[in-house]
């Protein structure tokens, strides 16, 4: 089982690495973005390492709902559905829930993060963010060059502290819909702060939009 759970762990090839637009600089010249697999990478993994009938997930839908929400455009209305994932792989069960504009968006973000819990995906979150050149008329950006995988047995460089609770808090922050103000934030320390004190200043803003 050990053997199992190391390669639905391991890291996928750069070409099947995506990358998203989290935030843009005030110059619109600058993005900040992120790694991610789509859902049918996910589906590829399991399939490969257990094969077909070696996995199988069951989906509830926890909420499906217009909420109001505010940006420099005014207030709008925006979907957002909240999908339940329960995923079983070799009579082993986790489930997470995913978000999204829609069902679709929801279902496939509650398998990659309930397949996250069997490493399927999990060293992404351990990635930096980057800023990149960004090209605002076309919407394009040139995507970073992914580090090279770990040798087995090479330990990990771990992030600073610091930058854990500030992945973590992002992540409490995007649950309760707020993915969007906080990445406001993010612009504009340019990620996690230039400095120890303006690291210290933007967990603190992202606490105080936390708690409203």
């Amino acid at each position: 089982m050990d053997e199992v759970w190391r390669k639905l762990a391991e890291p996928f090839p750069p070409g099947e690495v995506q990358w998203r637009v989290e935030a843009i600089s005030k110059d619109k010249r600058r993005a900040l973005v992120v790694p991610y697999v789509d859902a049918r990478t996910v589906l590829d993994r399991l399939d490969k390492v257990v094969g077909p009938e070696g996995w199988h997930d069951s989906y509830e839908v926890l909420s499906d709902e217009e909420r109001s929400l505010k940006d420099e455009r005014g207030e709008r209305r925006e979907r957002v559905v909240e999908v339940k994932c329960r995923l079983t792989v070799l009579g082993v069960t986790k489930e997470d829930v995913g978000e999204g504009d829609s069902l679709k968006a929801a279902f496939s973000d509650a398998l990659k993060r309930a397949a996250v819990k069997f490493g399927v995906g999990r060293y992404l979150y351990r990635l930096e963010k980057q800023w990149v050149d960004y090209d605002p008329e076309k919407g394009r950006f040139t995507p970073p060059t992914l580090p090279e995988p770990q040798e087995a047995g090479e330990p990990e460089e771990e992030k600073p502290e610091a930058y854990r609770l500030i992945d973590q808090l992002l992540e409490r922050l995007k649950e309760k819909g707020l993915g969007k103000e906080a990445a406001k934030i993010l612009t504009k320390y340019g990620g996690y702060g230039k400095t120890p004190e303006e690291t210290r200043r933007l967990y603190g803003e992202l606490r105080a939009l936390l708690k409203g």
